[in-house]
C-alpha cells in the first residue's frame, strides 16, 4: 500500500529549481562508479521494489508535478513510492529520510534543502544500502561521489533561451532589469545562461545593459515590491528577466501599476501554467520551460535501473539534463496551459 505520509498542498508557490551544476556524467568521481549492485539491497526476488521521494517542500506545484511523474513511472514499473513533506525544514527532512530507510526503501529521489548537510544525508543513505538519485537541486560536484545518479533541468539552457529571445527581439540593444533569487544556485546559472544567450545571438552584446539586479525571492509579492522600486529609480527599462513565472507575476503587476504595460517586456521561467496563461494574455513575452514530469519519470527510471544492477556511465548517463524549451505567443497553442509538461 502506498504510504502518502503528509497531504500535498497544490498551491501555486514559487518554483525553486535549485542549484543545478553544469556538469556531465564524465565529471562523476571514479570511485563512485565502482560500486557494485551487491552493495545495495536488491529486491528483484524479494517482492515489490520500494523507493522514496524527499523534496524539501510539497507546498510547491513544481515539486508536486515531479511527484506526479514519479508516481506514474512507479505504477508502470510496479514500484511502491513513499514520500514525505519536510516543509522547508532540513532537520525534518533528515528525520523523514531516516524513517524511509527504516521502512525499507531501496532508492531515494532526493531534492536537498540544506546543501551543507547534503553529503551527510547521502552518506547515511549509502551506508544503509540505499541508492541516491539526486533530482533537481543538484549537490556540489565535490559530493558527486555520494550520489548514484543526477536528474535535473538544464539550468544554463533555460536562461540561454530567454537571452536569445531578447537578442532577437531587441536587435539594437536593451536596458535589462533582473528579478533574481541569488541564494539559489540554479537561478545563478539561469542568469549566467541568459547573458550567454545574448552574447551568442546579439550582433553587439555590449548594447545590452544590466540596469539593476533586484532580489525577488522567487515570489510574486517580493518581486512586486522590488520591481516597483526599480521602476521608480530607472525610467529606461526595456526588459525584465524573472527567474520564474511566479516572480514574473509580481513584475507584471508592478509594470501595470506604473502605467507601463506594453512598454516593458517581461520574461519568466518554468513554463508553469500561470506563466503560459500570462503569455496567452499578452502579459509575459517568453518563458523557458522545464519539465517536472520528465524529472520525476526519469528519476524513477534511474532508481529502477540502479536497483536492478545497472551502472551509471555504463548503462545510462550519470547526469541527465532535461532539455529546456521556449514558450512564446508564437507557439503557446502547442501547449496545455493548465498543466505542466
Amino acid at each position: 500500500m502506498k504510504k502518502k505520509m503528509l497531504s500535498v498542498l497544490l498551491a501555486a508557490a514559487m518554483v525553486l529549481s535549485m542549484a543545478g551544476c553544469g556538469s556531465s556524467g564524465n565529471d562523476k568521481k571514479e570511485d563512485s562508479a565502482e560500486k557494485s549492485a551487491a552493495e545495495k539491497t536488491n529486491t528483484k526476488d524479494s517482492g515489490k521494489i520500494k523507493i522514496g521521494y524527499s523534496p524539501y517542500t510539497m507546498t510547491n506545484e513544481y515539486f508536486s508535478a515531479i511527484l506526479d511523474g514519479l508516481q506514474s513511472k512507479c505504477d508502470e514499473l510496479g514500484m511502491e513510492l513513499i514520500y514525505y513533506d519536510p516543509q522547508n525544514d532540513p532537520t525534518t527532512q533528515s528525520k523523514q529520510i531516516d524513517d524511509m530507510i527504516s521502512m525499507g526503501i531501496q532508492a531515494l529521489v532526493y531534492i536537498p534543502y540544506d546543501f551543507s548537510g547534503a553529503r551527510n544525508v547521502c552518506q547515511t543513505l549509502q551506508d544503509a544500502g540505499v541508492y541516491v538519485v539526486n533530482a533537481d537541486a543538484v549537490v556540489s560536484e565535490d559530493d558527486y561521489d555520494v550520489v548514484d545518479a543526477i536528474v535535473a533541468s538544464d539550468n544554463e539552457g533555460l536562461g540561454q533561451l530567454s537571452g536569445e529571445w531578447v537578442a532577437e527581439n531587441y536587435p539594437d540593444g536593451a536596458n535589462i532589469l533582473i528579478a533574481h533569487l541569488q541564494t539559489a544556485e540554479a537561478c545563478v546559472l539561469n542568469v549566467e545562461g541568459f547573458w550567454e544567450g545574448i552574447k551568442e545571438k546579439a550582433a553587439d552584446p555590449d548594447k545590452y545593459k544590466e540596469v539593476q539586479v533586484v532580489e525577488g525571492g522567487g515570489a510574486s509579492d517580493v518581486t512586486f515590491d522590488a520591481v516597483t522600486d526599480a521602476l521608480q529609480a530607472h525610467d529606461d527599462i526595456d526588459v525584465i528577466y524573472c527567474i520564474n513565472d511566479t516572480s514574473a507575476q509580481g513584475a507584471i503587476q508592478a509594470v501595470e501599476e506604473a502605467g507601463k504595460s506594453g512598454e516593458i517586456a517581461i520574461l519568466g521561467k518554468d513554463a508553469a501554467p500561470i506563466g503560459k496563461q500570462a503569455i496567452k494574455d499578452g502579459k509575459e513575452v517568453q518563458s523557458s520551460g522545464q519539465s517536472p514530469l520528465s524529472v520525476g519519470s526519469t528519476s524513477a527510471e534511474r532508481c529502477y535501473e540502479l536497483i536492478n544492477g545497472k551502472e551509471a556511465d555504463k548503462d545510462f548517463d550519470f547526469f541527465t539534463k532535461i532539455k529546456a524549451f521556449s514558450v512564446t505567443k508564437d507557439n503557446i497553442d502547442d501547449y496545455d496551459i493548465d498543466s505542466w509538461q
